[in-house]
């Protein structure tokens, strides 16, 4: 099966792509999305497609976009699922199908809740459009951030058996979805102290080759002074 993923380094949402694409060793093709205005090029990467032309695989403009033999699919939620049902290799959701439901909800209330209010895009919309300063803009952003990681630290500690993973003995979908959420708050220096076991285990998951390889800072576009995440 010939698989080309189409995302950037600072791409959250390509990263958990990656993550699950890794933990099952299933190899990629990575192609960079350029974007005017935001950093210095692809100074790195062998691969890479203008804007424009990724808008005609990608009609929404947004990333990442997995093309699988031909085939386009988006949405990294889909991807995810995607790479779960189509290869083996360790299984991205626990055996239990209540713990299975409870991952797949602490995946979305980040992809849904928390990435969705954090992106470029909107945050840009709210400045140019109704006139949020830079420090009110702040406000907004931390508030539903934080709002975000209460409800997750919490499903954390109510859990009534306490694996060292998000809801199993091994990184699932909740933890692939956890780790590049956390890394994107600490790029907008935000305060994670209070929530420990949030922090703690993405530090077990980040000791995990294939978390590691999926970093930002390990893809081959990374510049060498980058910005916030998209």
């Amino acid at each position: 099966m010939d698989l080309k993923l189409y995302s950037r380094y600072r791409n959250s949402a390509g990263q958990r792509v990656r993550t699950a694409l890794n933990i099952k060793k299933i190899p990629y093709e990575y192609i960079v999305v350029e974007t005017v205005g935001i950093d210095e090029g692809v100074p790195n990467a062998r691969n890479s497609i203008s804007k424009e032309d990724y808008l005609l695989i990608n009609p929404q403009g947004l990333m990442p976009t997995l093309v699988i033999d031909g085939e386009r699919v988006v949405q990294s939620t889909a991807l995810v699922e995607f790479i779960e049902d189509a290869f083996e290799g360790p299984s991205l959701f626990p055996k239990d199908l209540v713990a299975r439901a409870r991952t797949r909800a602490f995946g979305q209330v980040i992809a849904c809740e928390m990435h969705a209010v954090g992106v470029r895009r909107v945050r840009r919309n709210l400045m140019e459009k109704h006139g949020f300063s830079e420090d009110e803009l702040k406000v907004w952003y931390e508030n539903w951030l934080h709002h975000g990681y209460q409800t997750l630290e919490a499903l954390m500690t109510q859990r009534a058996v306490k694996t060292p993973f998000c809801y199993d003995d091994k990184p699932t979908i909740g933890d692939i979805y956890l780790v590049p959420q956390l890394y994107n708050s600490r790029l907008f220096e935000i305060d994670l102290s209070a929530y420990p076991t949030l922090c703690d285990i993405e530090q077990r998951c980040r000791e995990i080759p294939a978390f590691e390889k999926a970093m930002p800072y390990n893809q081959p576009d990374y510049p060498e002074n980058p910005e916030g995440f998209v």
